[in-house]
């Protein structure tokens, strides 16, 4: 610090020589030159800021100034004299107190820039040590945190929580080289940059998707208003599981998946690992028939061929579009939703009766009941607990072939799915990857990630099954050939059919008709089935219907065929879809699904991969190796520098908004055709409504009174319970 005469303290920053501009120092390029000046304020502890600049008839800059960031002063607001309308402003401080400090720079006749004037004092103190990482000079965020943040994002990590997880990366809060403001401000700043081109984006790159793999379907409808209203996709993967899963489905719409408050409806069905699978997705803006309508008649055109059973919910809209749109197609309500409604309509006294609930489970659950006993057993119920002229279970007896386990047994795999418990989870699933908050651009990166991570445990599960064969728990040669055969979690449902088939089941009796064997077998709960078998057709039938239902035979025939000896199991009831090569045998005949072929990633983004692997590795073998570090170090930021020199030569590289196409994807479109759809109003998309038994329960229910955990008693804790006093002072 130095006083002058007049009493004006200046403060000089202590610098290597190298390191500090002077006048007459040249520049090739104006843009080294403001780099230059930007280093030296890092190194003395001062913010900088642009001045102002002048252009030469040819627009070339022929004079530029760079401020400290405290020159000048604060201009005074004018506040407005009405004060009744006086709007609340945020405080702000200044920290503008006119410091002169500046560097001139000016095109030279020869080529090049030279710095003109140089003022190297400061009328201020400088920034100290801690408070550097601070300074705005200090705190740019490069190509490297954009990217790190474009990628948190298709994880579904916020701004903030990508701000810790860097930190732990990079070692401390210093060498961030950003605030979690920075961080939070990228955000805002993609957002602005997606704005009106949201939906534009999401199509053109559907579009582009369509154009690398003809397999790929998607569809989409705008409004009057040329909004985007409604989208339907299924990439060509999905349209193969569906090929070979697609003979039971489950949809269930969701909500609070992006920021236009769309409802997501993902289709999904059953593996041959009993793993949920996704088929395809669409977002629509109204839950009406209209909305549903162009959804389903899309799935359809998307994969061809309707499933022979589909699965949802209640909902009005659903309950006449199905039928429409898939007249081949089983249209079954989830029987979850309607037991869970059993207590809100009988009452208090009738639902606390367990008989009453027993009864009623042991006829709506049992899939072994045949219709005729499920009516009779109904009647019963009705009866004894006079409910006979109730209207809402009448209604519920009228709908009884859309949801009673009983109507469906004909219908081949049938009672896969009961309720639509699998796409709740689904939704939940996808609920980890999205939130509500979320562009559709954004929305549609955390969806492939999704889907992503969902077929990396399918590929893991197919990959147990190639080499990897379960232990057997009886020398029966018919378990030995199932072993092989189905994958291993379908292997493990067979095993208990076939434990419980020879230690707990038994034959009472057996006669002939004709050609035909009936042999009556005793269940462990003593109930009795009728397993017919006709030799000369190797056909074989159990009263159950087990086999119909889910496509695995029952223990009551696998009784009979250890009785008989069979070695193996019949290849009439091996359904494909349960074994290890499903794939091989798709349900439906269509050109995608026998392709195995389908490009995952392009060749770019397969050695971006590598090169992320690399750098990681090459981290993890320098730690802890000073000399190796700094070597590594020196490597990276001369290639850094190249890279940035190429990048400047072919393209504007410093522009963000060059840098938010590559991140994004995509080029944002200059011709907007498709708007962002409007905040749809849905019935899930606001605060959720209660029921009366919900209600009720939270008012009854109590704040936990906190006990002690040696004696059980509130009051008191442990360590002054009066039993361990009391056993202290004996």
């Amino acid at each position: 610090m130095q006083i002058q005469e007049d009493g004006v303290k200046y403060w000089t920053p202590t610098t290597q020589n190298e390191k500090t501009p002077y006048e007459g120092q040249r520049f090739e390029t104006i843009d080294i030159g403001i780099d230059f000046y930007q280093a030296y304020a890092k190194e003395a502890g001062f913010d900088v800021r642009h001045g102002s600049k002048r252009r030469n008839r040819m627009g070339e800059v022929s004079i530029k100034y760079m401020l400290c960031s405290r020159e000048g002063y604060k201009a005074e607001r004018n506040e407005a004299t009405n004060t009744a309308n006086k709007r609340k402003r945020r405080r702000r401080v200044s920290n503008r107190i006119g410091c002169k400090t500046r560097m001139v720079m000016t095109k030279c006749d020869t080529g090049g820039y030279k710095v003109h004037a140089m003022e190297l004092c400061h009328t201020h103190c400088l920034c100290s040590d801690k408070a550097k990482p601070f300074l705005k000079i200090n705190r740019q965020l490069d190509i490297g945190h954009k990217t790190f943040l474009a990628h948190c994002a298709k994880a579904n990590i916020g701004p903030t929580k990508a701000f810790r997880l860097f930190k732990q990366m990079v070692g401390s809060f210093t060498d961030l080289g950003a605030t979690c403001i920075d961080f939070c401000n990228f955000r805002r700043d993609l957002l602005a940059y997606i704005a009106e081109a949201d939906a534009q984006m999401v199509i053109e790159d559907m579009f582009k998707r369509k154009q690398e793999n003809p397999d790929f379907y998607f569809d989409y409808d705008i409004d009057e208003e040329a909004q985007l209203s409604r989208i339907f996709w299924a990439d060509a993967e999905s349209r193969r599981n569906y090929a070979c899963f697609g003979d039971v489905m489950s949809f269930d719409a969701t909500y609070s998946t992006n920021r236009y408050k769309l409802v997501f409806v993902p289709f999904m069905g059953v593996d041959n690992h009993k793993r949920s699978i996704t088929f395809g997705a669409g977002l629509i803006a109204k839950e009406d028939v209209e909305s549903y309508e162009w959804l389903l008649k899309n799935f359809k055109t998307a994969m061809e061929y309707a499933p022979r059973c589909t699965i949802t919910d209640q909902d009005p809209a659903l309950k006449i579009v199905v039928p429409q749109t898939m007249p081949t197609t089983r249209h079954r309500f989830c029987m979850w939703h309607i037991t869970t409604k059993v207590g809100e309509k009988v009452g208090a006294t009738l639902w606390h009766n367990a008989d009453f609930k027993m009864a009623l489970n042991s006829i709506i659950w049992d899939e072994t009941l045949t219709t005729d006993e499920f009516e009779r057993k109904w009647e019963q119920v009705m009866k004894d607990y006079n409910l006979e002229e109730h209207r809402w279970f009448t209604q519920l007896y009228e709908a009884r072939a859309s949801w009673i386990p009983a109507y469906f047994n004909d219908i081949p795999m049938g009672g896969l799915l009961r309720t639509t418990s699998r796409s709740e989870s689904e939704n939940n699933y996808f609920g980890k990857f999205t939130n509500h908050h979320c562009s559709l651009v954004e929305f549609m990166a955390q969806y492939n990630s999704a889907i992503g991570e969902q077929r990396h445990n399918q590929a893991k599960l197919i990959a147990e099954n190639e080499g990897s064969y379960p232990e057997t728990k009886t020398p029966l040669s018919i378990e030995k050939n199932a072993a092989t055969v189905y994958t291993i979690n379908i292997f493990y449902e067979l095993q208990t059919e076939i434990w419980e088939a020879s230690f707990t089941n038994h034959i009472i009796h057996k006669h002939n008709v004709g050609d035909i064997c009936k042999y009556k077998v005793e269940d462990t709960d003593g109930k009795m089935f009728e397993v017919t078998e006709t030799p000369q057709a190797e056909e074989i039938e159990c009263a159950c219907k087990k086999f119909n239902r889910v496509g695995i035979l029952c223990r009551h025939v696998l009784l009979v065929m250890k009785t008989r000896g069979y070695e193996s199991i019949p290849r009439k009831y091996i359904v494909p879809r349960w074994t290890r090569d499903a794939c091989a045998h798709p349900l439906h005949n269509v050109l995608w699904a026998r392709r195995t072929n389908i490009p995952t990633s392009n060749e770019t983004t397969k050695v971006a991969n590598q090169l992320w692997t690399e750098f990681y590795n090459c981290m993890g073998l320098v730690n802890g190796w000073p000399d190796k570090m700094d070597q590594m170090l020196a490597t990276l930021q001369q290639l850094k520098k190249y890279l940035e020199k190429e990048r400047q030569q072919t393209e504007d590289g410093a522009n963000n908004t060059s840098v938010l196409e590559r991140l994004v994807g995509s080029t944002k479109p200059g011709d907007i055709q498709i708007k962002p759809p409007k905040v749809a109003k849905n019935k899930g998309s606001g605060k959720r409504l209660k029921s009366n038994r919900e209600k009720a329960m939270s008012k009854t229910q109590k704040k936990k009174e906190r006990t002690c955990n040696t004696c059980g008693l509130p009051g008191h804790n442990s360590r002054t319970c009066p039993d361990k006093l009391a056993s202290d002072e004996v």
